[in-house]
């Protein structure tokens, strides 16, 4: 059974470990049951770069108001018990197999406008560059999934299925009718993505990488 729920601010550490995973490591690095991150934790530099990266991007995910925060973020858990309360079914000791940042575009401007200042040193330490006048990644009337990320043992079993399937429920509960993402060319969750109805639309340049950005409309 996969139940998808809202993230709190107990799940920041994950959510943070989820976003280093999806956008510096493309999904290749091998992950655990509850902690997507691994083999960045050996000795000496890279040591260094994973434990400043987590270190940011926890201080952001647990801000309410920026792109990153753990109030955009929905967690898929996996076994656990059936438990009812307040008439609510949910799961009571599930695990944490994967998570989905996924936003309204109206807010997207505001909230990475928030985030950004404090990602940009990263960006020129592990780079040697910045960003300047990076095109949105979304806009108003459109519904964006960002940083989705599934634990290695529970790849393949519909966990980002179930991910995507709840940002769908979500736009249409806002009455929007456009769901995009951005996806890196070699992704092998392009796959995944076209099955469940994205197309590509076009290139774009995301902290000076290029993307591709994908588009499902949806029925309302």
């Amino acid at each position: 059974m996969i139940k998808i729920r809202k993230a709190n601010k107990e799940d920041v550490a994950y959510i943070a470990e989820g976003i280093y995973h999806a956008f510096l490591l493309d999904g290749q690095e091998e992950t655990t049951s509850d902690t997507l991150i691994t083999s960045e934790k050996g000795a000496g530099d890279k040591n260094v770069f994973y434990n400043q990266w987590i270190s940011v991007l926890k201080d952001i995910c647990a801000q309410e108001d920026t792109h990153y925060s753990y109030t955009n973020t929905w967690i898929a858990e996996v076994g656990g018990e059936r438990a009812e309360a307040d008439g609510e079914r949910t799961v009571v000791g599930g695990v944490r197999a994967g998570m989905m940042i996924a936003v309204d575009g109206e807010h997207y401007r505001e909230q990475r406008d928030k985030m950004y200042p404090q990602l940009k040193g990263l960006f020129d330490v592990a780079f040697g560059k910045g960003w300047d006048d990076m095109e949105d990644e979304a806009k108003t009337g459109e519904f964006y999934i960002d940083s989705l990320a599934v634990s290695l043992p529970y790849r393949n079993q519909g966990v980002g299925t179930a991910l995507i399937e709840k940002a769908k429920e979500m736009a249409r509960e806002l009455g929007i009718t456009i769901v995009t993402l951005a996806v890196e060319p070699q992704n092998r969750a392009k796959k995944l993505y076209q099955k469940l109805g994205f197309a590509y639309q076009r290139g774009i340049e995301i902290f000076n990488e290029e993307y591709e950005l994908y588009v499902a409309e949806i029925v309302v």
